[in-house]
């Protein structure tokens, strides 16, 4: 074991189980103080359960009081009835692998012992916005969201049905009606904070709508108790900022096509972007072919999304874990071809969908735990032996046996909508 670890080779059976144990909390601490939307979940591990692939989350409802009164001769009560619901969630595999040369610079950090530095940096990064995209497409799935404008669904969303700051107030008393408890409330008189998961840009709208009470969290929240990325409170509700609930090209269609050919990670970005960037590999393909570039024009954001979870002329939907966006930098009309200002990092099959469309800025409004996480395996860091024939490609890896499935969807609402400025295709 000495020699392997003096040579940088580490492996599962190598890397001593207290080493494991720390890091895979160290990993667990990177979701902790920097995931936006998993704390919101309720978490259910039953590590039992990891052989059986699914795991049983249930509750106790509430009892319901009787208020006739009771004759003086009464004696037996019948007593307050006890029922309860549960759900089965089946647990899927998810994870993901960093794979670098030994003339790699990032393999300082694995061959100096620095190994905290990628389990807190890039593989942290990774499992951390893997984790919270699952969150958002649980939350995602509420069967009755709301669309901005009273539009049916989201493919009739338009630029002009943006987010009306009154909603919050509406949203608010139907979460009270429905008797959420609060995020921090136990009891009926306590306080119910409701906490709302949305855009940037729809805080942007909120804070400059006419006659706007916001209040910034600076004012009203200690530092240690605010939530990840809280930024303020409007109409008794406290806001979090996060792109994730940006879904790009998620609308209306406004012009779509086919790649022309497959595409392999590190393909598509132009040599140099906005005159300040030098993108991407020298030997890579620094274009993408498509069928047709009508409707496509230079600043648009186009996202590549698989066949198999697209259908063409249909909103993209957030269940593809395979699609990228990419702002477009420049357009061979002749030869349609689409050069990108980063080059995509999946790769994508001939024939699939390249889309712009409407943007859609998605409001998660929560009253309590709507969302639950279920757990087999802990996500955790997977250190694999260098197989290659020259013997350098290191491998760091992380994994997890779970789920985040939709429980309780009157816990919380969606309200879905445009944001200003936000044009079709537009920045």
């Amino acid at each position: 074991m000495a020699d392997e670890l003096e040579t940088g080779l580490l492996t599962a059976s190598s890397l001593p189980a207290g080493q494991r144990a720390y890091y895979e909390a160290r990993l667990l601490e990177n979701l902790r103080t920097k995931s936006v939307l998993v704390p919101f979940t309720v978490m259910k591990e039953d590590f039992a359960r990891r052989d059986t692939g699914s795991v049983i989350y249930s509750e106790v409802l509430d009892t319901e009081p009787n208020w006739n009164p009771f004759t003086e001769n009464v004696v037996w009560l019948k007593g307050a009835s006890l029922d309860s619901r549960s759900v089965t969630i089946d647990l899927e595999i998810h994870g993901d692998v960093i794979k670098i040369s030994d003339y790699n610079e990032l393999v300082n950090y694995w061959n100096n012992g620095d190994l905290r530095g990628l389990v807190d940096g890039k593989l942290g990064q990774n499992m951390i916005a893997h984790l919270d995209i699952l969150a958002r497409n649980a939350f995602l799935s509420h069967p009755t969201p709301i669309f901005a404008g009273d539009r049916a669904d989201r493919a009739s969303l338009t630029s002009s049905d943006l987010f009306v700051p009154d909603i919050v107030e509406t949203v608010r008393v139907h979460l009270e009606e429905n008797e959420v408890p609060g995020l921090n409330a136990v009891g009926d008189g306590e306080s119910r904070d409701m906490v709302c998961a949305t855009t940037p840009r729809v805080i942007k709208d909120i804070r400059t709508a006419a006659g706007s009470d916001w209040i910034d969290v600076v004012k009203y929240a200690q530092p240690m108790k605010k939530f990840n990325s809280e930024v303020g409170m409007w109409g008794g509700v406290r806001f979090i900022k996060t792109n994730r609930n940006r879904l790009l090209n998620h609308g209306a269609v406004v012009a779509q096509t086919n790649l022309d050919g497959a595409t392999v990670p590190g393909q598509g970005a132009a040599s140099t972007v906005d005159k300040v960037y030098n993108v991407g590999q020298s030997i890579s393909t620094r274009y993408i072919q498509v069928h047709a570039v009508t409707g496509f024009v230079v600043g648009q954001y186009i996202t590549v999304s698989s066949q198999s979870s697209s259908t063409a002329g249909a909103p993209i939907t957030e269940a593809d874990g395979t699609q990228e966006t990419r702002r477009i930098v420049s357009i061979d009309t002749v030869n349609k071809r689409i050069s990108l200002h980063k080059p995509l990092l999946k790769p994508h099959a001939d024939g699939d969908f390249v889309t712009t469309g409407l943007h859609v800025h998605a409001s998660i409004f929560m009253g309590g735990p709507g969302v639950v996480y279920g757990v087999g395996e802990r996500p955790h860091p997977v250190l694999l032996p260098v197989i290659d024939d020259l013997g350098m490609i290191r491998r760091l890896a992380w994994r997890g046996f779970l789920k985040m499935q939709l429980f309780r969807p009157e816990m919380f609402s969606i309200v879905e909508s445009a944001g200003s400025l936000d044009g079709i295709g537009g920045l």
